[in-house]
């Protein structure tokens, strides 16, 4: 009798190891922690870095990397990788790291996502327009605003040429009219806007261009211009126009 209740504890007992081995993971299992910034500018490498947490399998980790977009210019296998973001303008660059040599039953690998800013084309303008009203004026000024806003490394240029029948100062007024709405009332850094005055032309002209660092601003096309003894200043000055002494 007691020979069985022996054999029976035994067995139990081995059944309640079993157990608790299935309820376990056989191997401790590190975490994989990816990390890159939120945006980068296009054209601007792109770093990415991965960590682990908890035990690992070796003093020296290393890590198998892929990218959703982009080349992966140095660091595969080690825990840091630069990306390069040439042509990725508007893109999303997803880079996922995978512990190599990690256990089957552990999940080893993780990734993080990081926008490549839209990139600005050079030598387009970013808006233009002739003699429109202020009230509308002031609407292509907010969005080009907006744009200088999201392109922190770049200035805004606004250049104009005036028509053939204008008034004195007509284009320099108009000129700081402009500025100081995206100064004053969109809240721009004033050295962030610089402001072109290119004579005279057939019909007012307003170009707006997002100029980006590095990039010179854009000159002035002789091609398009009339001699001063063409210009007629007979054009009626806007009764919130300021006169110039």
């Amino acid at each position: 009798m007691v020979r069985s209740i022996q054999i029976l504890s035994f067995v139990l007992l081995l059944l309640w190891a079993s157990v608790i081995r299935a309820q376990s993971p056989l191997t401790p299992c590190a975490t994989v922690v990816v990390a890159g910034p939120s945006e980068v500018e296009p054209g601007m490498a792109l770093v990415f870095n991965a960590s682990t947490t908890g035990p690992i399998h070796t003093t020296k980790p290393e890590f198998k990397w892929t990218v959703s977009a982009g080349t992966i210019t140095s660091g595969q296998g080690t825990d840091v990788i630069t990306v390069d973001t040439a042509g990725l303008g508007g893109q999303e660059v997803a880079a996922t790291a995978e512990l190599t040599g990690a256990p089957a039953d552990c999940k080893a690998s993780a990734s993080s996502t990081t926008k490549v800013k839209p990139a600005i084309i050079c030598a387009l303008p970013f808006d233009q327009y002739g003699d429109i009203k202020f009230e509308d004026e002031k609407a292509r000024l907010d969005n080009f605003a907006i744009q200088i806003t999201n392109e922190p490394l770049s200035t805004g240029q606004i250049i104009m040429y005036a028509g053939r029948e204008t008034f004195k100062n007509e284009a320099a007024e108009r000129l700081d009219r402009a500025k100081s709405y995206i100064v004053d009332v969109r809240g721009l850094d004033r050295n962030r806007i610089i402001t072109t005055d290119c004579g005279f032309s057939e019909e007012l002209r307003v170009t707006l261009m997002v100029v980006p660092t590095g990039v010179n601003p854009l000159t002035c096309d002789s091609s398009s211009t009339i001699p001063f003894s063409e210009v007629k200043f007979t054009k009626p000055r806007p009764k919130s126009s300021k006169k110039r002494h």
